[in-house]
């Protein structure tokens, strides 16, 4: 009897999240499944940057084909400045 392999992160369809935010010296970012998620953990993180900060969110697939974890970037879901970011309600807890 053979043990099932590992569920993988995500199906080849499937698309993920990547995260990033910086100013011109320190950043951050991640990979979530959620956009909700994504878009929480830059204004996070934006909240902790310089007033010049800025971050995005793009929906990124798994590159399979990678010898090394890789992203395929397909597009821009939302782009932050920290002013936008404070708009729209404040820091959220990443």
């Amino acid at each position: 009897m053979t043990n099932p392999s590992p569920a993988p992160l995500a199906a080849a369809d499937d698309f993920l999240y990547s995260w990033s935010a910086q100013d011109t010296t320190r950043g951050s970012g991640g990979i979530t499944e959620e956009p909700e998620q994504a878009r929480q953990c830059v204004r996070e993180a934006l909240a902790r940057l310089s007033p010049d900060a800025g971050g995005v969110v793009e929906r990124v697939r798994l590159d399979r084909s990678a010898r090394q974890p890789s992203y395929i970037h397909v597009a821009v879901v939302w782009r932050f400045g920290r002013r936008s970011a404070e708009r729209e309600g404040g820091v959220v807890a990443c």
